[in-house]
């Protein structure tokens, strides 16, 4: 949802759902994750948002903690590929018109560098010494827009989706 126009926006269909900009797409930006310790010994003149927001809530406790460890789901959300269990967090990048999804269990114990090939271009996934993936880039260095989500989420806006494994 964005305040400046009241539109609300789907991550996953890469556009506005509602709102004046209904159907205008979103523009994607690259991005890294990472730990706070990390980022703060990359970027040490950080500031960050006050907790102090006028609301009583604790924010740093997850609201969905029960959720992930759950078998059920929040609301309907129709038939899943049986690639994976429905839950399963994955690294979705879409390249081309090509779309994969790695499954972030996978880059437990690598060797901080993963490649691939998706839409004919060479990309290098990036994997922290916490086995945290912190970004995706083509050969030359640019970052390429990854999501993290749900297996179940991404395969419903992406059908046609392949999933990565080692053997290929």
């Amino acid at each position: 949802y964005d305040h400046q126009t009241e539109s609300l926006w789907s991550q996953l269909m890469e556009k506005a759902v509602t709102g004046p900009l209904a159907n205008s797409d979103l523009h994607k930006i690259p991005s890294q994750r990472m730990t706070w310790r990390a980022w703060k010994y990359r970027h040490p003149e950080t500031t960050v948002l006050s907790n102090n927001t006028g609301y009583k809530r604790d924010y740093s406790i997850d609201p969905y903690t029960g959720y992930y460890q759950l078998g059920g789901f929040m609301f309907p959300v129709g038939d899943v590929r049986n690639d994976m269990p429905a839950k399963t967090i994955i690294l979705g990048i879409e390249i081309n018109g090509s779309a994969r999804a790695y499954p972030l269990e996978m880059f437990n114990h690598t060797d901080n560098n993963m490649t691939d090939t998706l839409g004919g271009v060479p990309i290098r996934i990036e994997v922290d010494a916490s086995d945290q993936v912190v970004g995706v880039f083509e050969s030359e260095g640019q970052p390429v827009a990854h999501i993290y989500a749900y297996w179940f989420a991404w395969q419903a806006f992406h059908p046609d989706t392949t999933v990565y494994s080692k053997s290929k």
